[in-house]
C-alpha cells in the first residue's frame, strides 16, 4: 500500500499546502492547536525536531539545549544596538512559512511586535541550533530564509562540530557559506552592527 506522499510523487495525487492565512485561521479556531512543538515551513506543519541524531524525536537533547540557553545570554549585547534576540519564537515568511527558529535578531524592540510577529524585514539573522534536524534547517528551512532574504543565516551543525554561516541570499540559497570552528568568534548580524559570539558557546 503506498502513502499519499508516494502517491504525490508519482504524480498520481496533488498535495495542497497550507498558506500562512489558513494555518493562523486554523489555530485561531481550534482546529489546529497552537503548539510550540510544530511550526509552518513551505505550506506543511512540521514538528519541530530538538533530539540528538538518532533519538527519539520527541525529547530534546542536552546539546540543543545548553546550546539555545547560551544564545538567549547574549541578548543585551543586541538590545545596544537598537535590536533584540527572541528565542524559539515565529517569525513571518507570506505565503506559505512561519518557523520558529531557535534564535533571530530582530530590529527594533519587543513592544514593536504587540500584535503580530516579526517578518523578513525585520530580522537581520536567524540562527538554527541544527542536531537530529539538519537535512530539514540546511534543506527547506535556508530555502525558506533565503527567498525571504534573510541577510544572514547561521546554522550550529552539531552533528560535525561546526557553525555555517550563510550571507547574501539569492533566490532559495545564500551565495556565500563560510565555516567557523571551535576556539573561533562569528559575528552575528545586528542590523546597526555585529555581536561577536564564541563558536564554542553555540556548539557545547
Amino acid at each position: 500500500m503506498t502513502t499519499i506522499l508516494q502517491e504525490a510523487a508519482a504524480g498520481r495525487a496533488t498535495i495542497v499546502p497550507w498558506t500562512l492565512e489558513q494555518y493562523r485561521r486554523a489555530i485561531e479556531a481550534g482546529f489546529v492547536l497552537e503548539d510550540t512543538s510544530v511550526e509552518l515551513i513551505d505550506g506543511f506543519i512540521v514538528h519541530k525536531d530538538r533530539a540528538r541524531a538518532g533519538e527519539d524525536p520527541m525529547t530534546i537533547g542536552d546539546r540543543h539545549r545548553i546550546a539555545v540557553l547560551r544564545l538567549a545570554q547574549s541578548g543585551p549585547a543586541f538590545e545596544r544596538l537598537g535590536c533584540f534576540l527572541q528565542t524559539q519564537q515565529p517569525i513571518s515568511l507570506p505565503p506559505t512559512s512561519e518557523p520558529e527558529p531557535d534564535g533571530a535578531v530582530v530590529r527594533g524592540g519587543i513592544d514593536d511586535y504587540l500584535d503580530h510577529p516579526p517578518g523578513a524585514a525585520n530580522v537581520s539573522c536567524v540562527i538554527e541550533i541544527a542536531d537530529s534536524s539538519l537535512s530539514l534547517d540546511l534543506g527547506p528551512k535556508l530555502a525558506a530564509y533565503a527567498s525571504a532574504r534573510i541577510p544572514q543565516y547561521l546554522v550550529a551543525d552539531l552533528v560535525n562540530d561546526r557553525v555555517l554561516i550563510h550571507e547574501e541570499p539569492a533566490g532559495n540559497s545564500y551565495l556565500r557559506v563560510t565555516t567557523s570552528v571551535h576556539g573561533e568568534t562569528v559575528q552575528i548580524s545586528a542590523g546597526s552592527g555585529h555581536v561577536p559570539i564564541a563558536v564554542d558557546r553555540l556548539l557545547p
